[in-house]
């Protein structure tokens, strides 16, 4: 018998923020008399990525999470980028995460014109980002899902688990499907652009990490809306039957090792994965970031890598909230000059 698991979400969600929850599906399931088989639907995926898509692969492109803030700046970057010959869009897997995974589903798809076209709208009318993604007050229950992640300590399951646990609790101001209609009207499509595409989240039950692909028949709108939905902010958003929330709450913001074994790899994250990123604003968990190992794991396997770590906009000291859309103009506008200074360097190592 097929056993639908938010039936089983539902039913238990009065155990919701307790500390004894099941450390697994299969635990979760032997609790509950089903059988373990029930839950393979193929979206889990232990860190490290095994066996990797990327090996063999000649180009690899790991974008990361960072809000409004940091996909203004990717666009702009990479629209410079395109003008002067390189196009990231010729990468042979990417993976993205929350913000990543809507510029990386826009350089798949051949639709990097029209994202930059919404943001230039957007930057000039900010007032219609708020109907994408309502600016509101948050109430108590964001403000504890919120506040869970920013305070972790250790990416242990049962920390992600619980934070997981509080976004499923926190009333946000969208149901489960508008998020995923808002960023339909931004993204233009629902089909799975490329088999190129992995997206990135986290089981807000369980705390597994989630990489979707084309293979997984997700709508590629449903898929950006988990990576991106923030604890306390939006979503959680459903995949299929899992409840998932934010890619980037886990120890990596980047997951750089979906693309281990390719043989060149540019990975773009927000920060160095130092301790400060919370303190900056950058960073929306406190869990250590692993993403100097993972450069170092992709160096040893043979990848050559060029990471390239964006930071604070010049002349200020901290971000207040990295989904303003008071930051997509100046951020546009950055990334447009760092990737006509970066088109040469770049040229050499993405063309070579």
């Amino acid at each position: 018998m097929k056993i639908n698991r938010r039936g089983l979400l539902l039913a238990g969600s009065g155990l919701a923020l307790a500390s004894s929850l099941p450390a697994s599906h299969a635990e979760a399931a032997k609790s509950r008399g089903v059988s373990a088989a029930s839950w393979d639907d193929g979206l889990s995926h232990p860190i490290p990525y095994r066996p990797s898509p990327g090996a063999g692969k000649e180009r690899g492109l790991v974008l990361g999470g960072g809000g409004t803030y940091l996909l203004s700046w990717m666009v702009g970057y990479s629209h410079a980028l395109k003008s002067k010959g390189v196009d990231l869009g010729q990468a042979d897997i990417v993976v993205g995460t929350s913000a990543g995974s809507f510029l990386g589903a826009a350089l798949v798809s051949g639709r990097l014109w029209r994202l930059r076209a919404e943001f230039d709208v957007l930057a000039e009318f900010p007032k219609l980002f708020a109907e994408l993604m309502p600016q509101i007050a948050p109430n108590a229950s964001q403000v504890r899902a919120a506040k869970m992640s920013v305070d972790a300590r250790n990416a242990r399951p049962e920390t992600i688990r619980a934070i997981g646990h509080a976004a499923m609790a926190a009333r946000n101001p969208d149901n489960l499907a508008s998020y995923p209609k808002a960023v339909e009207r931004l993204l233009g499509e629902t089909a799975w652009p490329s088999p190129k595409l992995f997206t990135t989240a986290n089981d807000c039950y369980t705390g597994e990490r989630i990489v979707v692909s084309h293979e997984d028949n997700i709508p590629i709108n449903v898929a950006c809306a988990a990576s991106s939905s923030l604890p306390g902010g939006m979503g959680p958003t459903f995949l299929k039957d899992r409840l998932c929330m934010d890619g980037g709450i886990c120890q990596t913001s980047t997951h750089s090792d979906v693309v281990s074994g390719v043989k060149r790899a540019l990975i773009i994250s927000l920060t160095d994965g130092g301790s400060d990123a919370v303190k900056l604003g950058l960073r929306t968990s406190g869990m250590p970031n692993t993403l100097q190992q993972e450069v170092k794991d992709l160096k040893a396997g043979g990848t050559k890598v060029k990471l390239k770590i964006v930071g604070l906009l010049p002349g200020i000291s901290k971000v207040d909230s990295i989904v303003d859309p008071k930051w997509i103009s100046p951020m546009m506008k950055w990334g447009y000059e760092r990737g006509l200074a970066d088109a040469q360097d770049m040229n050499q190592f993405w063309n070579a």
